[in-house]
C-alpha cells in the first residue's frame, strides 16, 4: 500500500505566522520569520485540531472485515 500524499500549502494565521502542510502530511507552524515553532504529523492527536484549517479530517484506521475470508468460518459443504 502506498503512503498517501498531501498538496504542500500555507495558510496565513492572524498574528503574521502561518501553518504549513508539507507532502507527507506534517504540519508546521512557522512564525513571522519562517523558522518552525511546531510540528505535527498525522498520527499525532493534535493533528486533526490543525488539519481542519486546511480542509482535512483525521480518519479512524481501516479495519478489515472478517468473516466468509476466514476458512475456518465457512460453513461445512
Amino acid at each position: 500500500m502506498t503512503a498517501r500524499t498531501y498538496r504542500p500549502r500555507r495558510v496565513p494565521l492572524a498574528d503574521g505566522e502561518s501553518l504549513a502542510l508539507r507532502v507527507d502530511g506534517t504540519i508546521q507552524h512557522l512564525d513571522g520569520a519562517g523558522a518552525v515553532t511546531a510540528s505535527w504529523t498525522p498520527d499525532d492527536p493534535a493533528w486533526g485540531s490543525r488539519a481542519i484549517r486546511f480542509g482535512l479530517h483525521q480518519s479512524p484506521q481501516t479495519v478489515h472485515p472478517t468473516g466468509r475470508d476466514v476458512p475456518d468460518s465457512k460453513p461445512p459443504a
